[in-house]
């Protein structure tokens, strides 16, 4: 994996996440978006198939629109609490910037007992 921008800023919005990097850039990624590619146990597993992922995204989508509280995970990763759901993940820095980018932060592979 290439050297990703530092993160400096997370602006929350009721619908969307504001990433702000050391390079100058901005994404806003929605909320919805984060939650699916969730990285815990419970959630990777379930993108692996397509009829599951399928059923992830409407569950997903049946959650109100909520601005997450946010805590900071040593200096690589941001945890989100929902009052709905899973709130399990530990989002790496590199994961948010893969989501941000349209890219898939599982890079294809499948879920296996606790890493990719």
């Amino acid at each position: 994996m290439s050297e990703i921008p530092k993160l400096i800023e997370l602006e929350r919005t009721e619908k969307n996440a504001i990433l702000r990097w050391n390079d100058g850039s901005e994404h806003t990624v929605l909320w919805k978006d984060i939650r699916y590619y969730c990285p815990c146990a419970r959630c990777s597993p379930s993108r692996d198939d397509e009829g599951r992922a399928d059923e992830l995204r409407q569950l997903i989508k049946s959650f109100p629109s909520e601005k997450p509280s946010v805590r900071t995970v040593g200096r690589y990763a941001l945890a989100f609490e929902w009052s709905q759901g899973c709130s399990s993940g530990i989002n790496k820095f590199e994961r948010l910037w893969d989501i941000a980018n349209g890219d898939d932060p599982d890079h294809g592979k499948p879920y296996v007992h606790g890493a990719w």
